[in-house]
């Protein structure tokens, strides 16, 4: 096999490592992000459960698997706590896909194809939005993990090097551990890419006995269901939001007025562009590519088709296919195939450097790595807060695990006699109704309770009403009781929780097994 000749100087690789400070600075400010899945990564973290199923809905395809925490748990036991654990496996996941396509890409498109490539990667909007809006640790990982299984196939495809295959079986086998829907459309793309691209049946059943290894060992926890928390169809991107520029911290909505961002990216777009030109339509590009490799032809062939076919999965015009295909209930959302677009984008973008010389020259590919920064950074920014969270949240509200407490503090004050709860909650779901909170004074035992003291409002004195609450939202609010008229009760126990005020039916506590909190007075 041809190869591109690679530079002397690694300029490529140490531009993918510095510009990586870019993409995971963020990670590093003080607070934690607002982002849409809050703290449930931290709080999980700790978990050792084969899903996780703290604050998040316990199924397995769609919900977040025990790999996801490998890198996490690790730096928890030396000593870092469970937000900066968490915060610095963002980060990885950053720097692992972008020097995982540059190793993935530096033997064929050379070291500075592979560097442009790598940086164009880290910065898509995609998965800036993965860790910064969404907050999932899981689908992060997974954008981290796959350029490293592109480069094990394309090593073994080439060297049949051990090393190189057990490369493939371990990011395969971790993939399906983390975030098992995206991993079996994971293992169909490397499959296919090892069968049109590559072209060796060693590397083609490397990958399929890995995906078949992976899905077998998920084989006991086929059981382990939960309802989408969407309806999957009302959320197919229309084809003009790829190009849009709005960028916010809000939850994916129904329609064309959707704000999430789903940009494919300035840089990705554009480069793309270019490159199909010179490869399509230049004259000297077109020699330049049958004197070098059919490979290459092969892995622009194959990036630019796959692109196409992955942006019209996640537009409605393919709902039938999903529909029938069932795999809508491999994701939450439609668009979130277009991450698999990532890898396919970098090949486009990077691929300049080698149709045309002059971008191969210091000074443009120094501005080609400029305007990958340029149309980046505005995706670079979200909201922060400096709440704290706990190990483990209080409580998690809501039959669709609407949000959780992560403070609620009683105390009681003798003169005059009166009962304060302090209550600080994040929000993971919208909430389709304006209930009410309740919270109650008791007396006398579990059977026959008698109320002393009550209040019956609304969060914030209707200031922010449930319907207005945003996913990653923390608030905080006060109730407060006046207990003079049980001045001489001893022991009173306190009941606080929320409730639709249309028929009193209350929301569930922990999935169910309560429908309120109890606390004890002294």
């Amino acid at each position: 096999m041809n190869v591109i000749q690679r530079q002397p100087a690694r300029t490529g690789f140490w531009a993918v490592l510095l510009l990586s400070v870019l993409a995971w600075a963020p990670a590093t400010f003080p607070g934690y992000w607002q982002s849409l899945d809050g703290f449930v990564p931290v709080f999980n973290a700790t978990s050792p459960n084969a899903i996780a199923n703290i604050a998040t809905a316990s199924d397995l395809w769609r919900g977040i698997g025990s790999g996801t925490f490998l890198l996490v748990r690790p730096l928890i036991v030396l000593g870092l706590g469970p937000v900066a654990a968490v915060r610095v496996t963002f980060a990885l996941c950053l720097l692992l896909g972008g020097l995982g396509i540059y190793v993935w890409l530096c033997p064929r498109l050379g070291d500075r194809g592979a560097g442009l490539a790598g940086a164009v990667y880290m910065l898509l909007p995609s998965f800036l939005a993965t860790v910064y809006i969404r907050g999932s640790l899981s689908d992060a990982l997974m954008l981290g993990l796959l350029p490293l299984a592109l480069a094990g196939i394309a090593i073994h495809a080439q060297s049949r090097s051990m090393s190189a295959a057990i490369l493939v079986v371990i990011t395969l086998l971790w993939m399906w551990r983390t975030q098992a829907g995206l991993a079996i459309l994971a293992t169909c793309f490397l499959l296919l890419y090892s069968l049109w691209v590559e072209r060796q049946w060693v590397t083609v059943w490397v990958v399929l006995l890995s995906g078949a290894a992976g899905l077998t060992s998920l084989i006991p926890l086929w059981a382990v269901t939960a309802p989408s928390p969407v309806n999957f169809q009302d959320h197919f991107v229309f084809l003009f939001q790829l190009f849009a520029s709005n960028w916010q911290v809000a939850p994916s909505l129904p329609g064309w007025q959707d704000a999430y961002p789903f940009q494919l990216g300035f840089a990705a777009v554009s480069f793309s562009a270019l490159t199909l030109w010179l490869w399509q339509v230049a004259p000297h590009s077109r020699q330049k590519i049958r004197w070098q490799a059919d490979w290459l032809g092969r892995l622009l062939g194959f990036s630019f088709i796959g692109t196409v076919i992955l942006i019209i999965l996640s537009l409605s015009m393919s709902e039938p296919l999903w529909r029938l295909s069932h795999a809508e209930r491999l994701i939450t959302y439609p668009w979130q195939i277009l991450l698999l677009a990532g890898p396919l984008l970098a090949v486009t973008a990077g691929s300049l450097p080698v149709l045309h010389s002059e971008f191969n020259a210091n000074a443009y590919w120094s501005i080609l790595l400029t305007l990958v920064v340029l149309s980046s950074y505005p995706y670079l920014s979200t909201t922060f807060t400096q709440v704290t969270p706990p190990d483990a949240p209080v409580a998690v509200i809501g039959g669709n695990d609407n949000f959780v407490l992560l403070s609620a503090n009683l105390t009681e004050h003798k003169q005059p006699r009166t009962a304060t709860l302090e209550v600080t909650w994040q929000v993971l779901q919208p909430i389709g109704f304006d209930n009410n909170v309740f919270f109650q004074a008791l007396t006398g035992d579990d059977d026959s309770p008698v109320v002393v003291a009550q209040l019956d409002r609304q969060p914030c004195d209707g200031k922010c009403l449930m319907t207005s609450w945003q996913p990653g939202k923390i608030l905080t609010d006060t109730y407060q009781l006046d207990l003079t008229k049980a001045a001489q009760t001893p022991n009173l126990r306190y009941y606080f929780g929320y409730y639709d005020w249309r028929d009193g039916k209350r929301l569930p506590v922990d999935g169910g097994i309560n429908d309120k909190l109890v606390f004890h007075g002294q």
